[in-house]
């Protein structure tokens, strides 16, 4: 199976793998697109092909306007290569920082390789190698979302500001 194919396995628990670039950008977007009033986000750098995109930054934009107490927690390993190429989900960011945060691991942490998607606490998206074009995707309940949720809680315990990142409120 190349890397640009375009392959996606349904089973019958709303639980599938997506293979190929083309799918996971699609699944990306279709898990925003999903989300009513939370979305953490772990990836080493944001992917810039599947996460700068008008599709995803409209959702996130209608997630965070969509009333209190919605919140989008974006938790990145390299803070300053996502906010380079990242224009999108920055300027979001900068924008309603009441409603979205972005920020880094503290140094020291050792680097993780998985990018992972936790929706509304009822579905994820999980590349467990952020270099293969493959992911887990689940819209329903499963064992694996509540072990995500915590991991990302985990991790978001030991995260900091990004260096550069300039917030100016504006989101209430």
């Amino acid at each position: 199976m190349g890397n640009d194919e375009n392959v996606t396995n349904n089973d019958s628990d709303n639980r599938f793998r997506a293979s190929g670039r083309e799918a996971i950008i699609e699944n990306v977007a279709l898990a925003f697109e999903k989300a009513r009033h939370q979305v953490s986000i772990f990836s080493p750098i944001l992917d810039s092909n599947y996460f700068n995109t008008t599709r995803v930054s409209d959702a996130l934009a209608k997630v965070c306007t969509g009333g209190r107490p919605n919140r989008v927690r974006i938790l990145v390993q390299r803070g300053d290569e996502t906010i380079r190429n990242n224009g999108r989900i920055t300027s979001l960011a900068q924008r309603l920082s009441d409603f979205i945060e972005l920020k880094q691991l503290e140094s020291g942490i050792a680097t993780l390789s998985e990018m992972f998607i936790v929706v509304d606490r009822n579905g994820y998206l999980r590349q467990p190698d952020s270099e293969k074009p493959e992911c887990l995707v689940s819209f329903g309940t499963s064992n694996e979302l509540g072990a995500l949720s915590r991991q990302f809680d985990t991790l978001w315990e030991r995260s900091e500001r990004i260096p550069g990142l300039n917030v100016l409120g504006l989101g209430r």
